[in-house]
């Protein structure tokens, strides 16, 4: 069916108000109804009216006001977020071509975006390749090699490093490197080097033993100053002496354990204002893993159990594919049916799993100095806070959840789902990889760094801004819903 014009609406609306005036006019000049009579007509008049001018005013938001409010949403995500943006609107709308222009729109700012992005490759070309050289060298070191600001975070690791101390843990970037460690001796150390260069000028290597943390062995650690060319110093550089396994029988360096490089540096937080309290921080400068649940139900009160979690890591607008975490969890009871015809995990496939106290401190190992992210979080957050009793760790991080934050970008979209956000992102989620957790949490994060680009464009910027952001749009659900 044709819709009206809002020009048609208009024309008809006065021509009805126009014959509703004479028809008045005439009453009260020639008409012969009693007072009682007249009262009850001109009540009639208004109730028709009232009814007409409500019916007009809801045409005209569903028809043209939302569909603007929808329009103006997604013009920002393709100006700001993504360039691929498909505009979706609803099927009967008073906007004529204006849609197909913004397509136009987008379709050339693409192109525009594609010719910027070609001359950027073509100017950073040759620090690329320096990268690559860097990468390459630090990959075939056989001494494990750390690099940390001032305040221990570690800004960049080789493979020896990882291995190395892959025992402990998973080495990862921003995390504190004394938190692989019993003592406290690389903050005395840093500390003592620092006193030497700044009272004395002297720069030195010094040599001290460490206990790994959570293993018997110890280590020989060395380290020294990273000192600018302004000469002011930025962190330091931590040595690990090369392992045993790294070497074959007759003393060559062994390649066939090492994987491909992942990646192992980030320079800027070099330059990042450290002492600013985490929610007044840039979420430009935080860390972030992304995770997902798979359960056995959905009441995590009434005894049902994690039997995956995944996260994978955001750093600097970036998801490092190679520092992923991905555990199976063996629940301790059979695996409902109803369950497994949702994620696919059977009782053989967490047979031989860890349990959930053992997988949930290797995850908050993990999850160290970032902010938590997942969709609908109250739902995996729920999992992870009954477990900390158990599990001796406490979830006490940051939470962002990217079911609000769609909100908070989009509120004139009514789909909020994984799959209708991941669709208006342009985002396609690969097949099979929905509703296991790693594709989940995968899918997630692509979302999130769409989310992190536009954000800034709604007056969010730092981690504050977008938690309380996400709580008024969490109050204001809670009070639609009690209506």
């Amino acid at each position: 069916m044709k819709i009206p014009r809002p020009q048609f609406i208009a024309a008809l609306a006065t021509v009805f108000l126009i014959v509703l005036f004479v028809f008045n006019i005439w009453l009260l000049l020639d008409s012969r109804l009693p007072p009682s009579g007249l009262a009850l007509v001109m009540l009639t008049e208004l109730l028709v009216l009232v009814s007409l001018v409500w019916v007009l005013c809801t045409l005209i938001h569903v028809r043209l006001f939302r569909p603007l409010h929808m329009l103006e949403d997604q013009f920002k995500l393709l100006t700001h977020a993504d360039a691929h943006h498909r505009f979706t609107l609803p099927d009967q709308h008073y906007l004529g071509s204006l849609p197909d222009t913004a397509r136009a729109f987008g379709q050339e700012l693409t192109r525009e975006r594609h010719q910027t992005a070609r001359a950027i490759d073509s100017a950073t070309a040759r620090i690329d390749q320096r990268r690559t050289r860097l990468e390459a060298i630090l990959h075939d070191l056989t001494e494990g090699v750390i690099v940390c600001s001032p305040d221990h975070q570690i800004v960049l690791f080789n493979q020896s490093a990882s291995m190395l101390l892959k025992d402990v843990t998973i080495l990862s970037l921003h995390r504190n490197i004394q938190s692989f460690f019993k003592s406290s001796l690389i903050d005395q150390k840093f500390h003592h080097l620092m006193g030497l260069y700044e009272s004395e000028s002297k720069r030195e290597i010094i040599e001290f033993d460490d206990s790994l943390r959570g293993v018997s062995r110890g280590v020989r650690l060395r380290m020294n100053l990273i000192v600018e060319p302004d000469g002011s110093c930025s962190g330091y550089v931590l040595t690990l002496p090369g392992h045993d396994r790294l070497n074959d029988q007759h003393g060559r360096y062994d390649q066939s354990i090492m994987t491909d490089r992942p990646e192992f540096y980030d320079f800027s937080l070099f330059d990042r204002d450290t002492s600013l309290a985490q929610s007044d921080r840039p979420l430009s400068d935080l860390t972030f893993v992304v995770f997902d649940t798979e359960t056995t139900g959905l009441r995590p009160s009434k005894g049902d159990e994690i039997v995956q979690i995944s996260g994978v890591r955001i750093v600097d607008n970036t998801i490092l594919e190679s520092d992923e975490f991905d555990r199976l969890v063996n629940p301790g009871f059979p695996i409902p049916q109803s369950s497994i015809r949702f994620h696919g995990i059977t009782d053989d496939m967490v047979e031989n799993a860890d349990g959930i106290v053992e997988v949930l401190k290797q995850f908050h190992a993990f999850a160290e100095g970032s902010v938590l992210v997942a969709h609908n979080a109250a739902f995996d957050m729920k999992f992870l806070k009954l477990k900390e009793e158990k599990t001796g760790v406490s979830f006490d991080h940051p939470v962002l959840d990217t079911l609000l934050l769609s909100f908070v970008l989009q509120p004139n979209h009514s789909a909020h789902t994984l799959d209708a956000i991941a669709a208006r992102f342009g985002i396609e989620i690969p097949t099979g990889a929905r509703h296991t957790a790693l594709g989940d949490a995968r899918s997630t994060a692509e979302i999130f760094l769409r989310m992190l680009d536009a954000l800034p464009h709604h007056d969010i910027k730092t981690l504050g801004e977008a938690i309380q952001a996400s709580n008024q749009v969490f109050e204001i659900r809670k009070l639609q819903e009690s209506f």
